[in-house]
């Protein structure tokens, strides 16, 4: 990973008035790329497919481009989620024929597949830091005037 800041997002650039002063893209320059497609790979199990729903869904910054790092991703998820079950079936610590204690090698594994998980979230600017650092995103709590009128809404039949 390079050291020192990430560029700021030029979307930010924009909204925030250039602070930097320095020249930006032109906006007629930029090309609009295509939204990740919300169909999930056949080979994805259980828990990639639910990642995967979630993300197509809710992350609309991700572009087709980006769906060769999400699939690897959610491949990760139903990994974890194999190895995770593998380990409830055994222990984290074993014994060898003499009696000596050694780690469960699944606990390794789910270490490292988790880290690697980690970086792979951070690449399609899904945790908080990340969303942040991007631009693309942020979480804000619903208003109680949001909330009434959801619910008016929901009584009405959505009409």
């Amino acid at each position: 990973m390079p050291a020192g800041r990430p560029p700021t997002p030029t979307e930010r650039k924009r909204r925030t008035g250039n602070p930097g002063k320095r020249a930006l893209p032109n906006v007629s320059n930029v090309v609009a790329l295509p939204p990740v497609e919300d169909t999930a790979p056949d080979q994805l199990g259980p828990a990639g497919r639910a990642v995967w729903g979630v993300v197509t869904e809710q992350c609309k910054w991700l572009a087709e481009s980006d769906r060769p790092t999400l699939v690897l991703l959610c491949e990760k998820f139903d990994r974890r989620q194999d190895f995770m079950v593998r380990l409830e079936a055994s222990d984290p610590v074993l014994y060898t024929d003499k009696g000596y204690a050694y780690a469960n090698p699944l606990v390794g594994m789910l270490s490292t597949l988790e880290t690697e998980i980690a970086k792979l979230l951070s690449a399609l600017g899904l945790t908080p830091t990340d969303r942040t650092r991007l631009g693309v995103a942020e979480v804000k709590a619903q208003t109680t005037l949001e909330k009434l009128l959801a619910r008016k809404q929901e009584r009405s039949g959505g009409a």
